[in-house]
């Protein structure tokens, strides 16, 4: 039996745990490729889109002066919109989940735009609370908030768009 027709008698989901691996491989090596998206031209360049449409839209819904990717709370305390707090990561995994997983090709086009459009919301959303719970409560919260919080609600986001996804997969 080849390699071919082994890998298209597999079970989808022996074939998505197959599968999986290679696209995070692929996508973040296109993306993400090296600290900070800087070894990568593409991800340099979806970074800069990302902040880029990330920071007007943050300044119009917090009242702390923001310069580049700086958003002062106070004299001697700020948050930095780092290239990780894009969004692009957790897309970066649902859109290999999506890939990974076998669907026809337009379900695929589809939800990789949705997951992109709810992931961006979301993680516009995460940045405004984060922003907003330091502001009011102090810095000690960041790590709660940001690390634990935003990142709990990143992940849930995305396994819930994977599960719509699946629902209307047939093979």
């Amino acid at each position: 039996m080849s390699i071919v027709n082994w890998y298209k008698n597999m079970h989808p989901s022996d074939r998505f745990l197959i599968t999986l691996p290679f696209w995070l491989i692929v996508l973040f090596g296109l993306f993400y490729w090296g600290k900070f998206w800087s070894y990568s031209p593409i991800g340099e360049a979806l970074d800069s889109f990302q902040r880029g449409t990330i920071m007007p839209i943050l300044d119009a819904f917090i009242d702390k002066p923001i310069k580049e990717f700086n958003i002062f709370i106070n004299p001697k305390y700020s948050i930095v919109i780092t290239p990780e707090c894009n969004g692009l990561v957790p897309y970066l995994i649902i859109l290999a989940s999506i890939l990974a997983y076998s669907c026809k090709l337009i379900r695929k086009i589809i939800w990789a735009i949705i997951a992109y459009i709810v992931i961006y919301i979301v993680n516009l959303i995460r940045l405004i609370v984060v922003v907003k719970v330091v502001e009011i409560f102090g810095e000690d919260y960041f790590y709660l908030i940001h690390d634990i919080g935003g990142n709990a609600l990143l992940i849930i986001t995305g396994g819930l768009l994977f599960l719509l996804y699946l629902k209307g997969c047939r093979d």
